[in-house]
């Protein structure tokens, strides 16, 4: 295998990670502000981003970042 083809697992694992934080924050934001189209669609990219890392064995870590009580305007990264 070359060396372009060669993937960095651990940026990888930790973009995933990061995603689903953004996500989780924006899903709150979303609960907050009272507009049920954006806490779904807020709710449904947290759920994937979720089983993405679940998907790459980060299940663990995942459910540690949701587990996180988070400030309101905080991201959690």
């Amino acid at each position: 295998m070359s060396q372009s083809n060669t993937l960095n697992v651990p940026g990888v694992e930790r973009f995933f990670l990061d995603r689903l934080a953004r996500f989780s924050h924006l899903a709150d934001e979303a609960s907050a502000s009272g507009i049920p189209q954006w806490s779904r669609l807020a709710r449904h990219a947290t759920l994937s981003a979720y089983k993405d890392c679940v998907s790459i064995g980060l299940e663990r870590e995942a459910s540690e970042i949701l587990a996180k009580p988070r400030k309101q305007g905080t991201p959690t990264t």
